[in-house]
Formats: C-alpha cells, structure tokens, sequence
C-alpha cells in the first residue's frame, strides 16, 4: 500500500525557521500583529477573499460565505468589514445573537461602518430596542450620499420612522 500523499512528514533535516517569521510570530503571541499579518497577507489579497465571500453569499450559499468570513475575522479580527459581512451572514442564517455580536465589533474598530450600523440597528428595532434608531441614525451620517445598499436602507428605516411618528404625532 503506498503512503497518504497528502500527509505532511517532518524532513529529516533540522526544520529551521527564518528570522523574520520568528520575529512576526513572536509579535503575534504578545497581540502586536494579526495571524494575516504572520502569514503576509495583503489587503488587497484579503479584498479578493473577501468578494469571494460576497458572491457566495449571493449566490445563496450562506455556509460558504459564513466559512470565508470566520476565516478572515480569524486572520485579523481588526478587520471592521470582515466582521460586518459575518454579521450579514450571520442575520442571513437567522443567528440574530451572533450576527450583533459581530456588528458591535466592527463598530469597536470602525464607529463608522455602515453596514454594521444599519444592520445592528435594524435587528435592534425588530427586538423592540430603540437603540436601534440611534444605530439607523449614525448609519445615514457615516454614509450621508447613499453609496452602499446598508446607508440607503438606514436612510429609508429612518424616514419611514420619522414619517410614522408625525402621523402619530398628527392623530393626537
């Protein structure tokens, strides 16, 4: 029977690291760099995952997409837009609890992120919290010109709040 190709053997010779990946793995065990930092990712390598991640999910393979985007949040946790994708994936799974976890992370590194903001905030109204439209609010003002889908629809939640409460307000 001939061996496994696909397992790893230790070479006989002495397995000797490069100077530069202990320097970086010695950085990334006291939290100065990420794993994707360790590796030598770049950001435009992690953008090229990262679409892969969006067109699945397009696609309507939600595991998938949700496998892209732990890896890349595991690669660098840091990232605000991994971390607001997940969170996309996340709601799209129906794992609410999850998907604001990964929200409010992002907002940790990015206070600015307005998918993470218009997607919080919308999960949040829906469980009755009025925090909700705070997060709506701040996603309009992160993107004041409508150029992503989340600040369009943040701005809509908004008016369409604001609409119901005048003819509320109205009624009285």
């Amino acid at each position: 029977m001939s061996p496994n190709p696909r397992i790893l053997k230790r070479p006989e010779a002495t397995l000797q690291t490069d100077a530069a990946l202990k320097t970086r793995l010695k950085a990334f065990s006291r939290g100065e760099i990420t794993w994707a930092e360790v590796e030598g990712m770049t950001f435009e390598e992690a953008k090229a995952i990262a679409s892969i991640g969006c067109d699945l999910a397009a696609a309507g393979r939600l595991d998938d997409a949700r496998v892209v985007f732990e890896g890349l949040v595991a690669g660098n946790p840091k990232d605000s837009a991994a971390r607001a994708a997940l969170g996309t994936v996340y709601q799209k799974l129906g794992r609410t609890d999850d998907a604001i976890t990964e929200y409010t992370l992002a907002l940790d590194t990015d206070q600015q992120n307005p998918v993470a903001l218009a997607n919080r905030g919308e999960l949040r109204l829906k469980a009755g919290d009025r925090a909700g439209l705070k997060d709506l609010t701040k996603a309009v003002e992160a993107d004041p010109y409508g150029e992503t889908a989340a600040g369009r629809r943040a701005k809509g939640l908004v008016k369409a709040i604001t609409m119901a409460a005048v003819q509320v307000a109205k009624a009285r």
